[in-house]
């Protein structure tokens, strides 16, 4: 008996170590995209080429937590699509540094109005779920812009039940 308890008091431990560090973390991915994944878009009222400049300078700079890396960006706001910029970022997490890799794509959505499409999927083999970390790295960079926004789930990610 003592042993399943030491055993059960790890499997404790272990699923808190690996756990999303809140806040945000209570949209928890089971293997939507095979591993876990989050897809979010996020309606900003400033033009794509300000939000574009805001998103890279952040990610420059490691965003808001400073464990976000800039990996590259795309534009084609010279071409005549409504998708102006793309750019991916890996961030690493608090616990077990982790890294996650994050897609955007923004949108023209009207007069001085963007939509980013959010993407993030773990990159480790086997992260089926996620402790919600997924889409913790989207909220949670999208509010370090301090830029008022809305939130649109896509997939992946699913709100809580409560």
């Amino acid at each position: 008996m003592a042993s399943l308890l030491s055993v059960l008091g790890l499997a404790f431990c272990l699923v808190a170590v690996q756990a999303c560090v809140k806040p945000d973390c209570d949209n928890v991915d089971c293997g939507t995209c095979g591993n876990a994944c989050c897809s979010l878009n996020v309606t900003i009222d400033m033009p794509p080429k300000k939000v574009y400049d805001a998103m890279v300078a952040s990610l420059k700079e490691g965003g808001p937590d400073k464990r976000y890396t800039f990996v590259g960006s795309y534009d084609m706001s010279s071409d005549n699509i409504t998708a102006k910029y793309t750019m991916e970022s890996i961030h690493t997490t608090m616990v077990h540094h982790y890294n996650d890799t994050q897609y955007f794509v923004i949108y023209e959505s009207g007069m001085e109005k963007s939509t980013v499409n959010g993407f993030s999927i773990s990159q480790i083999a086997g992260a089926y779920c996620d402790y919600g970390q997924n889409y913790k790295n989207l909220v949670g960079y999208v509010k370090g812009l301090g830029v008022k926004f809305e939130l649109t789930p896509v997939f992946g990610c699913p709100p809580p039940k409560f």
